[in-house]
């Protein structure tokens, strides 16, 4: 694999508008003979635009003979101590290391899956299926019309589209009027309406199917005993960042040694060191790597076959973004042997699997990888032209 090589020359973006704040960001990176490698730079986790990042971290590119996603630290002087700290810096890196990985592995003429196993020596075919859960919490953000209808009741009826369409997971983001410090110790008055909107959605999943819980780190060391609690009794199957568990993180070792449920988290960490840490520090007992963030697909895989070997069931990958990021993120989850399901943001358009050439692919609640070269698909320029735009740098 050491012969390989990709030398970037041109740069490409393009957005396509979703719903209400939401647009799917994402470029291409090309070379003189026609190579591409494609990376998401979605943005709705961060309050500032990924992009001009990834342009002058990609012009130190230009010119240089690429054999390694690495190169792109290297070439721009960055450690992985430096995008530890930096969400912005490590959301423009994560992308941009997809991108070269997706090129390196069309130069080799593998799926980008089979392109990372060979890199790190891992034997064996992937398969070419990968499990999914299903968020439904973004269908139910608001629109270009304006916000919708968050009741218990639509929270219900999302779960059971969900089941019905095969998943066995879902999961929900339910803590709308909640933000610590409250004014009393315990249970926060304003968790009521969530926990409503938990039980109306686990009621639909039913007893034999699970119920993830996101907390968006509305809560705090006060509070976060007695949610976990009353997630427990409600039947949700993990409970997902009470607290932000990178920044705050002597808290939330507080809530996992007490939680009666598995803690989840860290959708915004990078490398492999973090989610280590994590883990042994006994911090949480779910990691949740997310490719714009974490280092792209192959530091994801890294992040996997570091973990799950001796902690099981200790990684499901963070996705609730565009087409083109899940793609990457079930190519990595497959890489690395994933037990626990890959997340997907359903339903926020009726046209998302349209947005891919080929189609994205999901039946039963499991994501079916495209065959070819690399990320094995790419955003369809016809999509682009009816729902966005796209850009030079």
């Amino acid at each position: 694999m050491a012969e390989l090589w990709f030398n970037p020359a041109s740069l490409h973006f393009q957005t396509i508008h979703v719903r209400g704040k939401t647009d799917w960001i994402s470029f291409e990176l090309a070379d003189a003979d026609g190579v591409s490698g494609a990376g998401e730079i979605t943005s709705t986790q961060l309050d500032r635009d990924v992009a001009p990042v990834v342009a002058r971290l990609a012009n130190k590119l230009r010119g240089e003979r690429l054999t390694s996603d690495e190169d792109v630290l290297h070439l721009n002087r960055l450690t992985p101590a430096d995008l530890e700290e930096n969400v912005l810096l490590a959301s423009a890196i994560s992308g941009l290391r997809c991108a070269v990985a997706d090129a390196l592995a069309k130069r080799a003429g593998l799926p980008l899956h089979a392109y990372i196993r060979r890199l790190h020596g891992h034997s064996g075919d992937a398969p070419a299926a990968v499990r999914l859960y299903a968020n439904i919490n973004r269908s139910m953000l608001p629109d270009d019309r304006g916000p919708m209808d968050r009741s218990p009741e639509s929270f219900r009826k999302m779960a059971e589209r969900a089941m019905a369409d095969g998943f066995t997971t879902a999961k929900c983001a339910p803590f709308d009027e909640c933000r610590a410090p409250f004014p009393q110790i315990g249970l926060p008055h304003a968790a009521a309406p969530g926990l409503d909107r938990v039980r109306a959605a686990k009621d639909a999943a039913g007893p034999n199917r699970t119920l993830y819980v996101d907390c968006h780190s509305r809560f705090d060391l006060n509070s976060a005993f007695d949610i976990g609690e009353e997630l427990k009794v409600a039947g949700a199957g993990w409970y997902e960042e009470p607290v932000d568990p990178i920044g705050d993180t002597d808290a939330m070792r507080q809530i996992h040694a007490r939680s009666p449920l598995p803690n989840a988290g860290a959708e915004k960490g990078y490398g492999v060191a973090v989610f280590k840490r994590l883990i042994e520090d006994d911090v949480l007992d779910i990691v949740m790597p997310d490719v714009k963030f974490c280092g792209g697909p192959v530091e994801a895989y890294r992040i996997g076959i570091e973990l799950e070997p001796g902690h099981p069931g200790s990684v499901s990958m963070h996705c609730p973004s565009g087409p083109l990021s899940l793609l990457a993120s079930a190519h990595a989850t497959t890489a690395f042997g994933n037990v626990l399901p890959l997340e997907h943001a359903v339903y926020e358009v009726e046209w998302r699997r349209e947005v891919m050439e080929p189609f994205e692919e999901i039946r039963d609640g499991e994501f079916l990888i495209p065959d070819g070269p690399g990320l094995g698909a790419r955003v369809d320029p016809v999509m682009v032209e009816t729902h966005g735009r796209r850009w030079e740098e």
